[in-house]
């Protein structure tokens, strides 16, 4: 029972309330002088308590026999009483919110657990403030799932937008691609890092998500705009770079959006390191999708997996035809250069003519290559 008691003061009833609440629930209809006997309050006390219970709609009473008795709302009267509230917060907010807004000096505060992370997507609702997210890998939904289920709803109805920046997975993607009136761009995911920032307004949120969030929430409009800048000039960048083993399965993962990967000078570098995952995860979904890679080769490439998959089609580069660690890789608006150190590195630039470009002098090659 002391856990009920404690829940029902988190949904904002006092002690006492909550108290003479649960024992009329458990004990059915009761008159006052009963409950002031088992509770051991004073009987003006329980007759007050059960007035202000009753103005909560969590309280009905009736005269049976000229005998005052009391009887229990369901508890699913605790969500209207939620939901009044909730309503007068929402209609006293805007002058609330101007009062703080007055105050020009820069704020700022710590606040730990996901009630951090809620306190700042509650504030963007508020002042239905366009917002852009920085170096995320939307864990946000494994902390929240509920809540931003809600605050995507919310988010769509008042026409927030968002543009996000996030590390590239496809789980990333696929959660991104969920997100309402949002663009997002990818980022190497090779190098994670439990701190992002989001900012809107004129403030600025840094996250860090551990086990327990914690949140550092400023007010400050040069810096935000400071922030917003840097956002702004990353979010239009047209080159980015991948590194490792993660950073280029990222890339292949994101080929599978186009319906070709055109390849130059390749030497089957990603089968042979990749092999299992290809085979098992990547191929399976080329193939259902129809996509196809289209390979200009170094002959090397003939004992090397990639030359056997059922998407390959394979062209020959002369035989002198020097091998290099360097592959180009053509598909959608993007050019990847990528170089097959002991840790990979890839360039990638996305630009449309520069693909086209790309694209056409790959045909003209691919018009003169041997066959396989």
């Amino acid at each position: 029972m002391a856990g009920e008691n404690e829940a029902l003061q988190g949904f904002g009833l006092t002690a006492n309330e909550a108290r003479l609440y649960l024992l009329l629930l458990k004990g059915g209809k009761a008159k006052a002088t009963d409950l002031a006997a088992r509770s051991g309050m004073h009987r003006r006390v329980v007759y007050d308590t059960l007035a202000q219970l009753a103005k909560k709609g969590m309280v009905g009473q009736a005269s049976v026999g000229g005998v005052l008795t009391f009887t229990p709302s369901p508890p699913s009267s605790l969500l209207s009483f939620l939901d009044e509230k909730r309503d007068a917060m929402e209609q006293a907010l805007p002058s609330l919110s101007r009062a703080f807004e007055s105050e020009t000096a820069t704020s700022a505060s710590v606040m730990h657990g996901r009630q951090g992370v809620k306190t700042v997507l509650e504030d963007i609702l508020a002042l239905r403030a366009d917002y852009c997210v920085y170096y995320g890998a939307m864990q946000i939904y494994d902390i929240l799932p509920k809540f931003m289920s809600i605050f995507n709803e919310k988010k769509n109805s008042l026409g927030i937008k968002s543009r996000q920046i996030l590390l590239d997975s496809p789980l990333v993607r696929e959660r991104a691609g969920k997100v309402p009136l949002s663009e997002a761009k990818f980022i190497d995911p090779s190098a994670p890092s439990p701190g992002i920032w989001w900012t809107y307004a004129d403030r600025l949120a840094l996250i860090l998500w551990h086990e327990e969030p914690t949140v550092i929430l400023i007010k400050d409009e040069h810096l935000a705009k400071t922030f917003r800048q840097t956002f702004d000039r990353l979010f239009d960048e047209k080159t980015r770079v991948y590194r490792g083993d993660s950073g280029m399965r990222a890339i292949l993962e994101e080929t599978l959006n186009h319906k070709e990967t055109l390849y130059i000078g390749a030497a089957g570098q990603a089968s042979e390191r990749y092999d299992d995952y290809l085979r098992k995860s990547y191929m399976p979904r080329a193939v259902k999708k129809g996509h196809r890679w289209m390979l200009l080769a170094n002959r090397q490439i003939l004992k090397k997996p990639a030359s056997r998959y059922p998407i390959s089609t394979v062209r020959l580069l002369p035989k002198d035809w020097d091998y290099s660690s360097n592959v180009v890789w053509i598909y959608g608006n993007c050019v990847t250069n990528v170089v097959w150190l002991e840790e990979p590195v890839a360039f990638v630039v996305e630009d449309k003519h520069v693909a086209d470009a790309y694209r056409h002098y790959f045909w003209l090659m691919w018009k003169t290559a041997g066959k396989k």
